[in-house]
């Protein structure tokens, strides 16, 4: 989701220690969801944040929850970890749609059909969610992030959410969601479908189609809470600039790149008596992708890449592949073809989606385990 880099922080206000405030009757609080953009990943699936409006009192405030502190110790290490701590800030409106203009992306504001005192459980709650004490939480990408706080700090403050999913696409798992704001054959698609292993191919349940900001807005549109429709109106705050999601330029997308590499792999194979520089260069970079795989997999607290299947492919064991005996190359080729195997079983039955690519790759590594099993061409 939106992850603000940027000196948003700087602007981060409390009122710690002032006299608790009581919203009058004009008071708004609203739902914000931010288009998606495509200048970098963290940005590709949009945002979303709560607005409290009092013309009254001269409030107007947002409260974000896709914010962390680059001071905290250990930053960076806990971020690769899954251990990065997110937190809320809230800050004057003034500030929040800066980066979104400057994107040409859109704001769109629901406007909550709340009583007097229902604002003021959502105004209280939220001041008492910014109190230092309170503010970190541990980000989950799917289950606890700035979209999941949303319909939370609702259904916390006022009660259950009657939502209506009848909008929704039906039998999606995680992947497919996160797919629909990637494009196809993108570095970025490649990426997190490398990094991302076979608990995000479970199918999703509707509500759980709610860490997508879009679904969000969506959710809340005709739904009810305490026998009354929760949004009373919707408005663009940035108009809707109908941003095209990129088209990925052919000769630089991954796809390309592996239809390269099974060439050059092959023609060697074929034609060339001296692969070995080739081979063992493709083997010890399968085998770094394979540590980074376990590591993500093993080493980390990320719930998403646990049971990653790419690993069957991608070795860890072949950084090892030039620099062994004979006798231990080939043992270390008996078990890549059974893992090539295993991936082909798991590809069919659909526990695992992969990337189009990753089949070339797995493909490109049969010469080279072939190498040393062999003494004839093939």
């Amino acid at each position: 989701m939106k992850f603000f880099y940027t000196i948003l922080l700087l602007f981060a206000t409390s009122i710690f220690g002032q006299e608790k405030l009581e919203l009058s009757n004009q008071a708004v609080v609203s739902i914000l969801t931010c288009a998606p953009g495509h200048n970098e990943l963290y940005s590709s699936f949009g945002h979303s944040a709560i607005r409290v409006k009092d013309p009254i009192h001269q409030l107007d405030r947002v409260y974000n929850y896709g914010t962390f502190d680059f001071n905290k110790p250990n930053f960076y290490l806990n971020f690769c970890r899954g251990l990065l701590l997110y937190q809320v800030s809230s800050y004057d409106f003034k500030y929040f749609p800066y980066e979104y203009y400057r994107q040409n992306r859109w704001i769109k504001a629901q406007n909550l059909n709340f009583t007097k005192e229902e604002n003021q459980k959502i105004f209280d709650y939220l001041e008492w969610n910014v109190l230092p004490e309170n503010k970190d939480y541990q980000y989950d990408f799917f289950y606890d992030n700035c979209a999941t706080k949303m319909h939370e700090v609702i259904e916390k403050s006022v009660g259950k959410i009657e939502f209506d999913y009848s909008e929704f696409p039906k039998n999606l798992t995680h992947r497919d969601l996160i797919h629909q704001y990637l494009s196809k054959n993108s570095w970025s698609k490649f990426g997190i479908d490398l990094a991302l292993g076979a608990v995000i191919d479970k199918k999703a349940n509707l509500k759980q189609y709610m860490f997508l900001p879009d679904y969000v807005h969506l959710g809340l549109a005709n739904s009810n809470i305490n026998g009354k429709k929760i949004v009373a109106k919707e408005d663009y705050i940035l108009p809707d600039y109908d941003l095209k999601m990129p088209k990925t330029n052919f000769f630089l997308s991954p796809f390309f790149l592996a239809l390269i590499l099974i060439s050059i792999t092959y023609y060697l194979r074929i034609f060339k008596k001296n692969t070995n520089f080739w081979f063992n260069t493709i083997a010890i970079t399968y085998g770094v992708l394979g540590l980074v795989i376990f590591s993500l997999w093993f080493l980390t607290e990320h719930s998403t890449t646990k049971m990653n299947m790419n690993i069957l492919w991608a070795n860890p064991i072949l950084i090892a592949y030039p620099f062994i005996k004979e006798q231990w190359r080939k043992i270390i080729c008996y078990l890549g073809f059974l893992l090539l195997g295993i991936f082909l079983f798991v590809a069919i039955t659909g526990f695992q989606k992969f990337d189009f690519s990753f089949y070339i790759l797995a493909v490109t590594l049969v010469p080279i385990y072939l190498k040393p099993l062999l003494t004839f061409k093939v």
